[in-house]
């Protein structure tokens, strides 16, 4: 009878324990779909923020690539526009460099010449208040017989050569030229055999050559040559030569000029500026062979 009442009991639990299992395998189930949702919804808008992002990566690639594009079309357009621009412009600032670089050189072997003088400054103030006072004394009488006028050829009491060159290279300088131009002649004249008369009959070329007087500026550079050999001036007066030759339209004689500086000066400011004048006139700078053919 007892055997029989608790498999009488076991059997009427059994349903109650089915019942509670089966109740929490539904709830179990239940929230196992919510999260499967919640996983795909999750995964889902992750999938389309990703999506969202692509997109916007491949906009803006594709915005780089056309303005990596367009700058590139723009860069070689701006070079090509510059190469146009700039290639003549800098030659000729090239060839103005190239200009001013001789002409500095010319300027500092005038400070030169002038630094020389002003040496011997001292010297001349002395022979420049003699002078003075020479001027200020009284004539002396008249003698029984006479004395002799003052020579024509000779220069004015109170005149030295020195304050007559530094005169005339100051009007010079300032460009009044046609009053330095009869000082320059002056000094020719009355101290032609002292050491600034090849200086003085360069500077007479000069001033002919600055007012396009190229028919006279042409023998007063040749006679800087030919009355005063191998003085301070000669390869400057081989140089302006040259150029007077030029302007006449006599441009082989102009070449030889130029390539005489170049042949016994080669180091020299002159042969820079000689060179310089060559490649104006679109003549080679590199010096001729001196073999001869047989």
């Amino acid at each position: 009878m007892r055997f029989t009442a608790i498999v009488t009991l076991l059997v009427l639990a059994l349903p109650v324990a089915s019942f509670g299992q089966k109740k929490e395998i539904v709830e179990l189930g239940r929230d196992l779909a919510l999260l499967q949702e919640e996983v795909r919804t999750h995964a889902k808008a992750q999938d389309d923020r990703l999506s969202n992002i692509e997109a916007t990566l491949k906009a803006i690639q594709d915005q780089l690539a056309g303005t990596n594009r367009a700058l590139t079309v723009l860069d070689s357009g701006l070079r090509d526009r510059l190469e146009k621009q700039m290639n003549g412009p800098l030659s000729g600032v090239s060839g103005k460099v190239d200009n001013l670089s001789n002409d500095f050189g010319y300027v500092r072997e005038t400070v030169a010449e002038i630094s020389t003088r002003i040496g011997k400054l001292d010297q001349r103030m002395v022979d420049l208040e003699n002078t003075i006072k020479t001027m200020q004394a009284p004539p002396p009488p008249p003698s029984s017989s006479g004395s002799p006028a003052p020579s024509a050829s000779g220069p004015p009491p109170g005149v030295s050569s020195q304050s007559l060159y530094q005169d005339a290279f100051r009007d010079k300088s300032g460009g009044n030229y046609d009053l330095a131009l009869k000082e320059f002649t002056d000094y020719l004249a009355w101290f032609g055999d002292t050491e600034f008369a090849s200086s003085a009959q360069f500077h007479l070329g000069e001033i002919l050559y600055n007012q396009k007087k190229y028919d006279d500026a042409l023998p007063a550079f040749d006679k800087v040559l030919e009355a005063y050999p191998k003085n301070a001036k000669t390869n400057d007066a081989h140089l302006m030569k040259g150029r007077t030759l030029v302007k006449l339209g006599r441009r082989s004689d102009a070449e030889k000029e130029f390539r005489a500086i170049m042949s016994a000066s080669p180091n020299s400011d002159a042969a820079t500026r000689a060179r310089a004048e060559l490649k104006d006139l679109g003549l080679s700078t590199t010096p001729r062979s001196s073999s001869r053919k047989r």
